[in-house]
Parts: structure tokens; sequence; C-alpha cells
């Protein structure tokens, strides 16, 4: 990574320009990973592409967390659906 048509990037601007691409790898990790949560990191954008970047990973991070929500609350609506179903069942059994 370099700079190219007077971009300035983040591995150059967090002095990582020498750093093996592991720790490199390991470092985009952990911020992909802090974008999915209230975590914050040093490192951030430094030019429109990868602001536009991290744009795009944050809402696909709140669509993919709306949607692991969504399916919980689905999940435990129809438990507790089943739940009275056999409630009120036993209930007649047991008048009966």
């Amino acid at each position: 990574v370099s700079k190219d048509e007077g971009l300035q990037y983040w591995v150059n601007e967090h002095g990582l320009a020498d750093a093996d691409w592991g720790y490199l790898y390991l470092t985009a990790a952990h911020w992909a990973i802090c974008q999915f949560t209230p975590a914050s990191m040093e490192v951030g954008a430094h030019n429109e592409i990868e602001r536009i970047f991290a744009l795009v990973v944050v809402v696909f991070a709140l669509i993919g967390f709306s949607y692991i929500v969504g399916s919980i609350t689905g999940s435990l609506a129809q438990l507790r659906q089943m739940s009275e179903t056999a409630t009120k069942e036993f209930s007649k059994l047991r008048k009966f």
C-alpha cells in the first residue's frame, strides 16, 4: 500500500507502511470488529475511499445485527405462542 493520486492511506498515517502483512491484516480485522461494537480504535479512515468503505461496513453491520435481533425476537415469540397453546390444552384437559 502506498500513496496514490495524493491520497493518504491509514497504513501510512499510522506509520505501518513497513509492517508485515500479518500485523496489517490483524489491524484491519480489529477495525472491522470495532464497527460491529461500541468499541473504539485509533485506526480510522484518512481519505474519501476509506471513508466510503467504512460507511458501507457500518451499514452492513447495522443490517446484519438487525436481522439477528429480529430472528431471535421472532423465535422467542413463536416459542411463547407454543407454550401458551400447550398451557391452554392442558387446562382444557383438566376441566374435562
